[in-house]
């Protein structure tokens, strides 16, 4: 599930990165803070420098790496993801290198201990800083810990050594499996409930039966589209529309028919009204609206005309048996400026609707004031 949800990968590769980015900077002075006290620098000056040095040049590459993630992410994530993990595997192999000369190389025996209780610090970081990504911790904790537990294990006096790395391995590598699988559950639980919140949201705006928004949402779309008119000086329009004798149509056949009736009726809407500035709604009982954003005029009835003779054009059908369905229509269109309400242009779009039902039905009738 997590998978396929692009912005949840997203913000797991950014946490992964925020984590990372406190060990970048211990990393470019750790190795000098380990071989100063001990004056190591002193006693071994160029495998002080080498080591020092190329942690200092990775973290440098990383943090390069860290300025441009903006840009490399939305060029490409594999790219993105392919330069993190090589950077942050080339941090591990050096120290994994470290590791294995401090506790097998006679020239280190100056900063065994220290490098000992750094092998733990390490590891434990690196885990926990990469947890969002279970499997790359796991392979990261193994490259630090596992090529030293292999040479130990070619040399007979050290294989105390090998029991207790193996041991802290083991150890760690099922802290941080678990620890990633939280995490990970984490997300998942996010999702489900961003999921059961959207999912409520469009609940709350969909009528039930018609399946088209519900005249709740239609009120707050008609204020912004109101405001939106207002502001960018366009005409806004409404068309009301109701269904011809529906309340015979009910006593008549039942009102399980009739539901269908309201269900098809607003699929005909539906298929005519197709801009995306046309918002379509059930407005009540047998009734619908249509609102149009204008840029010129006479869309609104000519939308109007376009629906009463669609759903006048195409019967009802059920079971083989079809039953002749129209609707009358009341277009009113208004400039919003000044003192205007929105609410008057519900009350001239239902005059005119008025007026189409007392002209004989199934006909368009535009407000004049």
């Amino acid at each position: 599930m997590l998978k396929n949800d692009v912005a949840i990968q997203k913000r797991i590769d950014m946490d992964l990165l925020k984590r990372s980015l406190t060990g970048v900077f211990v990393y470019a002075i750790m190795l000098p803070a380990l071989f100063w006290p001990f004056d190591f620098h002193l006693l071994q000056p160029s495998l002080s420098f080498t080591f020092a040095a190329s942690m200092l040049f990775v973290s440098i590459l990383r943090l390069i790496h860290k300025f441009f993630t903006t840009q490399l992410y939305a060029y490409s994530v594999k790219l993105w993801r392919g330069m993190f993990m090589c950077l942050s595997l080339g941090h591990a192999c050096i120290l994994s290198t470290f590791f294995i000369f401090a506790i097998y190389d006679e020239r280190f025996s100056p900063v065994l201990h220290i490098s000992m209780l750094a092998i733990g610090g390490i590891c434990s970081g690196a885990v926990v800083a990469l947890i969002p990504r279970g499997k790359f911790a796991l392979l990261n904790l193994s490259v630090l810990i596992v090529p030293s537990i292999i040479a130990g294990l070619l040399m007979s006096n050290k294989l105390p050594y090998v029991g207790m790395l193996t041991a802290y391995f083991g150890y760690i590598a099922m802290i941080g499996t678990r620890s990633s699988k939280e995490y990970v559950r984490a997300f998942e639980i996010e999702l489900v409930l961003e999921q059961q919140k959207k999912s409520i949201e469009m609940q709350s705006k969909i009528d039930a039966l018609t399946n088209i928004y519900n005249r709740g949402y239609f009120n707050i779309e008609l204020e912004k589209q109101w405001e939106y008119a207002k502001r960018f000086t366009l005409k806004l329009s409404l068309l009301l529309m109701d269904v011809d004798h529906f309340k015979a149509f009910n006593d008549n056949h039942g009102h399980l028919l009739g539901d269908a009736c309201l269900v098809h009726i607003a699929n005909v809407i539906t298929q005519v009204g197709k801009r995306k500035t046309d918002f379509i709604a059930r407005f009540g009982g047998e009734e619908f609206v249509v609102l149009v954003l204008e840029k010129e005029d006479e869309i609104a009835s000519t939308l109007g005309e376009v629906i009463r003779q669609k759903i006048a054009e195409t019967p009802f059908e059920v079971d083989g048996k079809s039953f002749p369905v129209t609707v009358s229509v009341g277009v009113a269109s208004i400039l919003p400026v000044g003192k205007l309400d929105s609410r008057q242009l519900i009350e001239q779009a239902d005059i005119a609707l008025y007026q189409a039902k007392n002209n004989g039905r199934n006909c368009v009738k535009i407000y004049q004031a």
